[in-house]
């Protein structure tokens, strides 16, 4: 021990101080059960047995998705639920594609790119042909599509599944 000549406190320290430190004081840690983080796997055993399914076809069809916390994907589960995807079955139903989201709206046109392109199997479009992609979905595709945007990606369903 290491004595401070000034106020007759004593420094503890290595050993000595944990020794202390155990004896005096609780060594249990203090949790609020709202606090608690509960890792990945504890979070999906709690789901329903629906919501699993649900989870498992998400992740299949959205690789994407197994990068988010427990919080997120409930928090990406409740809005598909707003629009009456709260099974695995409607999930496969409705999903149609995602793309990375961005700010002007290209992804839109991207989509519509991608339905013309590798969906209709029109991939050898002239080159002399002007197609705006975007205005095509404004005119048209949006109709039987709507669009989630969720952790920078648009995620499109089909308005009748």
């Amino acid at each position: 021990m290491v004595a401070l000549p000034a106020d007759n406190n004593t420094l503890l320290t290595g050993e000595e101080r944990d020794a202390y430190i155990a004896k005096r004081f609780n060594q249990e840690p203090i949790v609020q059960e709202q606090t608690i983080q509960r890792t990945a796997a504890d979070w999906y055993d709690n789901l329903k047995e629906q919501d699993q399914e649900l989870y498992d076809m998400i992740e299949d069809r959205c690789p994407e998705f197994s990068k988010l916390n427990g919080e997120l994907c409930r928090e990406f589960m409740d809005l598909l639920s707003e629009y009456g995807i709260d099974t695995a079955e409607r999930f496969e139903d409705a999903f149609f594609t995602s793309f990375s989201y961005a700010l002007d709206e290209s992804h839109f046109g991207e989509f519509v790119e991608y339905i013309v392109t590798e969906i209709d199997c029109q991939p050898d479009l002239p080159e002399f042909l002007v197609i705006d992609w975007e205005a095509s979905w404004y005119r048209n595709y949006r109709h039987d599509f709507f669009t989630i945007e969720f952790d920078g990606e648009v995620y499109f369903f089909r308005n009748n599944f």
